[in-house]
């Protein structure tokens, strides 16, 4: 990886190749992952994706070039969508990983010009996804887990080949029954969904929708006003609402103060550019 693989302020290529495929959007919802907002979307067939823009956010890498190492890899190529977004501004295509696939682009990307911190938590993450990959590898063949050093004849790997021809045929009829269990899945999330929209305790997941697109735009113009700038814009506004709300994760914001966080954001996008973040609300995401 190069360093043109790395900056804050890039924006996300514009470009859309046809050969990734684009995916109708069942429901999305902004979420906190390392201490960042990432938007996730989930499929009609019940998979679920991150931005990629927002991952990159997190190890301050450039969407584009991540795209493009995305798609040239054999495993994570298979991942990789497109899905249309409004950003309040217009519908955009966006791309996205399955999430499925997003530890192993943890485990593969160049954080070299990550911030300390945050380098520190995906160090920690990587050791533990290359441990439990080993685990599963050496569960699956029927050898000891904690580590080679704890095989003591080797003739012991010859189990490794019939293990992984058994392996593939059980993850042929899993893959076959997964349908059943989606819907499952999908009809208790809607109960748990309505719930906690019906206790009022913290936002929405439209309010948590439709404050992602403010402040989405906010760092854009952040980003545009100061495009050689070493600090991530978006990381930026995100950090601000949280510490302004002292709240460690911003799904967490009380529903009582979102009309004061949505505030918040109008009037330092107004202070900034000198215009209002005129956007409007929806009453329930359509996506």
């Amino acid at each position: 990886m190069t360093d043109a693989d790395h900056t804050e302020n890039t924006p996300e290529a514009d470009t859309t190749p046809d050969d990734v495929p684009h995916i109708p959007v069942h429901e999305r919802l902004p979420v906190t992952f390392v201490d960042q907002v990432v938007l996730a979307v989930r499929a009609p067939d019940g998979l679920i994706y991150l931005a990629v823009k927002d991952l990159c956010t997190i190890v301050e890498l450039v969407p584009a070039a991540q795209v493009r190492r995305i798609r040239a890899h054999e495993n994570l190529n298979e991942g990789l969508v497109q899905a249309d977004i409004d950003t309040g501004y217009g519908v955009k295509a966006q791309y996205f990983l399955q999430l499925d696939r997003c530890p192993l682009w943890f485990v593969t990307v160049n954080t070299r010009r990550t911030k300390a911190a945050v380098k520190g938590r995906l160090r920690h993450l990587r050791r533990y996804l290359i441990t439990e990959i080993y685990a599963a590898f050496a569960r699956t063949s029927g050898l000891p887990e904690q580590s080679s050093r704890q095989i003591e004849d080797l003739r012991d790997l010859d189990q490794i080949e019939p293990a992984l021809h058994d392996l593939a045929e059980r993850q042929a009829r899993m893959e076959a029954s997964q349908d059943k269990a989606r819907q499952a899945w999908r009809d208790l999330d809607a109960r748990v969904r309505a719930l906690e929209v019906r206790s009022g305790q913290a936002i929405s997941p439209a309010q948590r929708g439709y404050l992602y697109t403010l402040v989405q735009a906010w760092g854009a113009a952040r980003a545009e006003r100061d495009p050689q700038s070493t600090h991530n814009p978006y990381a930026a506004c995100w950090a601000a609402v949280k510490a302004r709300f002292r709240i460690a994760r911003y799904e967490d914001l009380p529903a009582g103060q979102y009309a004061e966080a949505v505030a918040f954001v109008r009037t330092a996008y107004h202070q900034m550019t000198g215009m209002d973040l005129d956007i409007p609300e929806q009453s329930e995401l359509d996506l």
